[in-house]
């Protein structure tokens, strides 16, 4: 029992011990000393990823979501609340668009500022982005030289010809929001927490009418997603969800903003009013009315969840006024602007509240730095705010370890206080990084010598410095990807702490895979063949758009998209395309003073086994004229750059004759022949090509005095060079030929 006593009185005074020194390491050492310490994330994580390189990035204290409504033209004014929020440094954690807000939001989201926003939204040309078909440049000179005949166009499912469910199916918008986002300084690589603001988008599925938050996938398409309009555009496929525009469902999503955790919610506010009578004609504009109508009730309650409403003055604009750009830019940035004294007020309360009191700590009698040479205290020293023989509270102890903390230099600092409020002394204690001796850039191809050269004498027999190394590393990712390097990235930054030795490993964005989904009947080296880069290739953003128009200008194809996605650090590159049904009908009519009427029917297989072949039968029937037609011809031969064309015809033409300036019968010429051309295309530029031709003529007439009545047998072989970049037929603005 003694024994037990012993030992329950000795664990006893252990534990008071350990309580003991605990409490003075960690809060008090007695009732007038504590220390004081930054709150910091627990992981160490950075972008680039450091090894062996201490770095805790600080918490935010709160965090601020911005909130952007649909409004078709007036979301421009969402640039002008941006701009202004930049102006005046006011910080954002999460941006969370729907419809113009998610195509406004993303962009600032990937890194565009204000100004190059505004910049993209003038480039753009609104009044051809509702257009689907391809611009004649982009076309093969073999594609060029089909006549276009025709008034009514159908594609048929089988027999039953199919109604276009919209004006356009998106592919220009998708060109581009890519073109542009590919570039952009951050990139999504399939989550848009790598953003830098992390970034949602909100969508509607038509399938289940459900609300849908999109926060990975492309960039491009889930703005393209959050911003196709029904009837203007259609539905994008994502998952098997029909995705279109999210403001059908939630056209100010502060609700989204609550549930990703933001504290502080800024909703700006350019939802269209309702139409009055004389503006309500087209289909889209009755869509757009009734989505306005119910909508009008979720909007007032979601104005009423966020804790900052900006609604700025947009009387008299309309939803499709884009070219009042610059107004509606302005509108904004005046409206963020008159409310920036409230938002700091919001913000700071905010602050306030998450952090507790603002402790009054009492008059500071000493200072001291451990740790830190008087060299590197003097670039610090004019900015403390702790300072000896001046009150002092906890914020601004706090300020002084973040304003150490953030330079860079130091693994970790903290600071701690003893004494009674009358007479305190305060310490702050710093751990520092070491010296680096040498720097190594480990890359093959698209670093320059003097790229490689400045960084190692920006680092080389310095101090590390985490900040500059992370902020170098970074403007270095961002001019690789303003050169249309969009996959290259920082893999890994490792310091050997033998050597001192700074060590860059550079993923230079090869692309290890290419896969094609959604080609039910196209080969997939109709596809592959028209995409520049290749396998074993690095990624390089300007062949990667041009293959997307490339492709897109077969004309086999609605949608064509180019995602990413990683896999055990491999680039799989996955070109989308949604086909088109490819058995079309043609019809046409003509009527002249001379020939009368002619009218025509055109049956047209546009793929035939998937290969890109055209197999067409034409017949033309009229007062004076018969034809019929059997072409087959390809544009591109398998890989190669040649084209071939095979037609079997039969032409009659009756035409009228004179003698001695009286009409004195018809006479009627019959062509029955074959073609035969073979050509090599010469890029997008030109054609040289050989054509073979049989035909036998014969010209007859009921009247026997006919002088002209006769047979031939035609047999012609023909040469031709073409060159042809005319932008638009007939009236070409630019181009030669």
């Amino acid at each position: 029992m003694r024994q037990k006593g012993l030992f329950i009185t000795l664990s006893f005074l252990i534990s008071f011990m350990v309580v003991s020194i605990w409490s003075n390491l960690v809060y008090a050492a007695d009732s007038t000393g504590f220390w004081i310490r930054l709150d910091k994330k627990t992981e160490n994580v950075a972008d680039p990823p450091l090894e062996n390189i201490q770095y805790y990035p600080l918490d935010n204290e709160v965090k601020v979501a911005l909130v952007l409504s649909g409004g078709g033209a007036r979301g421009l004014s969402h640039i002008g609340v941006l701009k202004a929020l930049e102006e005046h440094s006011l910080p954002l954690d999460l941006i969370v668009g729907t419809s113009i807000g998610s195509i406004v939001g993303g962009f600032y989201a990937a890194g565009f500022s204000a100004d190059e926003i505004a910049v993209i939204a003038k480039k753009i040309d609104w009044n051809t982005i509702f257009t689907d078909e391809s611009s004649r440049t982009h076309l093969f000179v073999s594609q060029k030289s089909i006549p276009r005949r025709h008034l009514l166009q159908f594609r048929l499912d089988g027999v039953i010809p199919i109604i276009p469910s919209s004006i356009s199916h998106g592919q220009k918008v998708f060109q581009a929001l890519y073109n542009r986002l590919v570039k952009a300084s951050f990139q999504a690589a399939n989550d848009f927490d790598n953003l830098k603001i992390p970034f949602r988008a909100v969508a509607t599925d038509l399938l289940s009418g459900k609300k849908v938050v999109l926060d990975k996938g492309d960039l491009a398409e889930a703005i393209n997603a959050s911003s196709a309009f029904p009837l203007l555009f259609a539905p994008v496929e994502i998952d098997s969800m029909w995705l279109v525009d999210g403001g059908i469902t939630d056209n100010l999503p502060v609700s989204v903003a609550l549930e990703q955790g933001a504290d502080i919610v800024i909703a700006a506010d350019a939802t269209s009013n309702l139409r009055k009578k004389g503006e309500i004609d087209a289909p889209w504009e009755i869509a757009d009315q009734v989505t306005t109508i119910m909508m009008k009730e979720p909007i007032e309650k979601s104005r009423a969840k966020a804790d900052v409403v900006i609604q700025p003055n947009l009387q008299g604009i309309k939803g499709g006024s884009f070219a009042n750009g610059d107004s509606i830019i302005q509108r904004g940035y005046t409206k963020t602007v008159d409310n920036i004294d409230s938002l700091k007020s919001v913000l700071t309360r905010a602050y306030r509240k998450d952090r507790g009191e603002n402790r009054y700590i009492g008059i500071v009698e000493k200072v001291d730095f451990k740790g830190l040479s008087g060299n590197d205290l003097e670039k610090f020293s004019n900015q403390l705010k702790t300072v000896a023989g001046q009150a002092v509270y906890k914020e601004e102890i706090l300020a002084d370890l973040k304003l150490f903390y953030s330079s860079g230099i130091f693994k970790d600092v903290k600071s701690s206080v003893r004494g009674d409020s009358s007479h305190r002394e305060v310490c702050f204690y710093f751990e520092m990084h070491p010296f680096i001796d040498s720097v190594i850039v480990n890359h093959t191809h698209i670093l320059s010598d003097s790229m490689v050269s400045d960084f190692k004498n920006r680092f080389s027999g310095k101090r590390l410095n985490v900040r500059e190394l992370l902020e170098y590393t970074n403007k270095l990712k961002n001019i690789l990807i303003k050169q249309g390097y969009s996959l290259a990235q920082i893999n890994n930054i490792r310091f050997d702490p033998e050597e001192n030795c700074l060590i860059i490993s550079l993923d230079e964005g090869y692309i290890s895979n290419i896969k094609i989904a959604g080609n039910e009947k196209t080969l997939d080296f109709v596809i592959l063949r028209e995409f520049p880069l290749k396998e074993g290739n690095i990624f390089e953003a300007d062949l990667a758009t041009k293959g997307i128009q490339d492709i897109y200008s077969t004309d086999l194809f609605d949608r064509v998209l180019l995602n990413l996605e990683k896999e055990e650090e491999k680039n799989i590159l996955i070109i989308k395309v949604k086909e088109k049904k490819y058995f079309l009908t043609r019809l046409g009519a003509h009527y002249s003073l001379e020939r009368e009427t002619e009218a025509f029917v055109e049956l047209l297989e546009d793929n035939f086994f998937g290969t890109d072949t055209k197999v067409s039968l034409f017949g033309l029937v009229g007062d004076f004229s018969k034809r019929a037609e059997a072409l087959f011809y390809t544009v591109r031969l398998f890989k190669t750059y040649l084209t071939t064309r095979v037609s079997l015809y039969y032409q009659e033409r009756e035409d009228r004759f004179y003698q001695n300036l009286e009409r004195e019968d018809d006479y009627r010429t019959t062509r029955r022949g074959a073609r035969f051309s073979i050509g090599q295309q010469i890029g997008r530029l030109g054609l040289i090509s050989a054509e073979l031709r049989i035909e036998n003529v014969d010209i007859s007439s009921a009247n026997l005095t006919f002088p002209f009545q006769d047979s031939y047998r035609l047999r012609t072989f023909t040469i031709r060079s073409v060159v042809d970049k005319r932008d638009n037929l007939p009236f070409p603005k630019r181009g030669i030929f």
